[in-house]
């Protein structure tokens, strides 16, 4: 399910933006339309005093775009699996010091697999890092390598059992937790992109909160 360790790819949302920005310069504005088979990661858990959760981003799936007058862009596409995943926590700023995942499981609700994440490739700490945007508040994510091979249509909801740990100044609390994520399938957002040039040249700006592609 997840042993694919290839080197990492752009969403397709992205793979749709590039080709728009080359074609246009600096295009000033824009949209896109996406209609997703992705799954609902809004639930989390409480570890030392952190909010730990799971986020998923589909890679699979077609884009298209259009352009108006050479100013304004358009775009489409149709997201699903397989998904770069991630387990994530938000702490307080200058408290909460480290994120471990040392153990991973997944289960699916149609098909009935019940796999491993291969070990070897977790254990390793990940620092939380204090929000410049939102003070106060720090940031730690773990994005897991390769992809979770699960599909919504297919596999139907999906459950992912994660061994963490949370550390902070004053101490390190480890629980294994439960993820329930619902199969959410065609499901629609429209998003308005601004592409002003300090922004383009800004891409390389790193925030923790943001996904590696």
């Amino acid at each position: 399910m997840v042993h694919c360790y290839s080197e990492l790819h752009y969403t397709y949302t992205m793979k749709l933006l590039i080709p728009l920005i080359a074609a246009v310069g600096l295009t000033s504005c824009g949209h896109i339309f996406t209609k997703s088979n992705t799954y609902d990661t809004t639930s989390s858990v409480t570890i030392n005093g952190a909010q730990v959760s799971s986020g998923v981003k589909p890679m699979g799936g077609k884009s298209g775009f259009a352009l108006s007058a050479m100013v304004y862009m358009a775009g489409s596409a149709k997201l699903e699996g397989p998904f770069i995943w991630r387990i994530e926590a938000a702490g307080k700023a200058d408290h909460h010091t480290r994120l471990v995942v040392h153990r991973l499981k997944v289960e699916t609700s149609k098909t009935k697999r019940k796999e491993w994440y291969p070990t070897k490739e977790l254990g390793q700490h990940v620092d939380f890092v204090d929000l410049k945007k939102d003070p106060g508040k720090s940031y730690a994510v773990y994005q897991v390598p390769g992809k979770l091979k699960v599909f919504p249509k297919e596999d139907g909801d999906i459950t992912i059992y994660a061994d963490v740990s949370i550390s902070s100044k004053t101490k390190t609390e480890r629980k294994v937790v439960k993820f329930s994520l619902a199969a959410e399938q065609d499901k629609k957002e429209r998003e308005f992109i601004f592409f002003p040039a300090e922004i383009v040249k800004g891409f390389g700006q790193k925030d923790p909160r943001e996904w590696k592609f």
